[in-house]
């Protein structure tokens, strides 16, 4: 059983709490000083068979034991100051990530190291303290002083690797760098595959069963565009290894729903480039439905097909500045390719994927590499 979840960067009680919630550590919830949990925390329980329409969490007294794989989508360098994360930028822009695209994950995690050892290194200077900048109101940064010591300094490697080694936590974390509202690049699909096949190959196979529950987690900075983007790329794996998770997707996202009658065409996602793209491909219209399935399923925080055709209307409306129309032409782009993309690397999976040896017969990369001309199209997508 394999259950996929998606946040926003959590706090380091954050990342315990969610670990229990999912059977990855034994040890009680944590609260901060006076403020409680939620009374209905089995609601967030992994199940015990995935999208199982039957079972009723609040059976459950206690998580399931399980383990826990964790990716971290983010590509900004990031460091633990205490129990809240932060990451650096621009003085002059300080409302906007810093941009590394293309960054290898062992770099940014170089990066986390040095920082780790500057912020311990400026402490030492200002008895043992490091200042960092938050919000004391909403678009009012100030200054606030924080104790930094071995104890309280981590990088986002040392946090997961912490828990794991002082509390027995059942989690494997793994980093992979992606730049914020855009695509991913075709090698962090392959990159993705390298991750995540294996372990849902033996998790639909049977193997470690005794293990409990698999689940899968994927955060970036809000836990909406990146975050949602790699958990529909691993439901495609799911479906892929296992293809009756289609059938439980379409019976809870029945067609009439998923494309309703009165809806336009942009709204389905029929834009000019999504249509070129099913009309290339050799099973271009299902690969379009179980993308746009999967992503019904995992649109609490953000639909990426419809978030499109909200960029494009409010491109398109009077009302709109034109700062505004151009910030939303550029969002609505990356939407649409990164959309295309998915489309794309679905019907690669149906292509390549060979069900006896459980491998793909080619990467991403050089499948479509093999497809100039899909490339070409998504390079000229526009909200059309």
């Amino acid at each position: 059983m394999i259950n996929v979840y998606g946040c926003a960067i959590p706090t380091r009680v954050g990342v315990h709490n969610i670990l229990h919630v999912l059977g990855a550590v034994d040890t009680p919830l944590k609260a901060y000083p006076g403020e409680t949990n939620d009374t209905e925390m089995h609601r967030g329980y992994a199940g015990p068979q995935l999208l199982h329409k039957d079972f009723n969490h609040s059976q459950l007294s206690a998580p399931i034991k399980g383990r826990v794989l964790w990716v971290n989508l983010r590509e900004e360098p990031i460091v633990y100051v205490g129990d809240r994360p932060f990451v650096f930028r621009d003085l002059t822009r300080p409302y906007v990530n810093v941009e590394l695209t293309g960054i290898e994950s062992s770099k940014v995690e170089l990066v986390e190291r040095m920082l780790k050892v500057d912020i311990l290194n400026e402490a030492d200077q200002y008895d043992g303290q490091f200042m960092v900048h938050d919000e004391d109101k909403p678009g009012e940064l100030v200054g606030i002083w924080e104790t930094a010591n071995d104890g309280t300094v981590k990088t986002i490697r040392d946090v997961y690797e912490d828990i794991a080694e002082t509390e027995n936590a059942r989690v494997k974390f793994l980093r992979l760098p992606v730049t914020d509202e855009q695509s991913p690049e075709l090698k962090d699909f392959d990159s993705l595959v390298t991750m995540l096949l294996p372990e849902i190959k033996d998790c639909c196979n049977g193997k470690d069963a005794e293990e409990g529950p698999l689940s899968m987690i994927f955060n970036c900075q809000m836990g909406r565009g990146r975050t949602t983007t790699g958990m529909v790329v691993c439901c495609l794996l799911i479906g892929q290894v296992n293809p009756e998770y289609y059938s439980a997707l379409t019976e809870a996202h029945p067609t009439s729903k998923l494309y309703p009658a009165d809806a336009n065409r942009y709204a389905n996602g029929d834009f000019s480039c999504i249509v070129q793209l099913r009309s290339l491909l050799s099973d271009g219209k299902s690969s379009k439905h179980n993308v746009d399935l999967i992503l019904e399923a995992c649109d609490r925080m953000q639909n990426l097909r419809t978030a499109v055709n909200v960029w494009k209307v409010q491109m398109e409306s009077a009302d709109t500045t034109e700062e505004a129309r151009s910030r939303a032409h550029h969002h609505g782009v990356h939407y649409l390719q990164r959309y295309y993309n998915l489309i794309a690397f679905s019907s690669y999976l149906s292509e390549e994927y060979d069900t006896t040896t459980g491998k793909l017969n080619s990467t991403f990369v050089s499948w479509m590499e093999m497809r100039p001309e899909l490339a070409n199209i998504h390079d000229r997508a526009q909200l059309d």
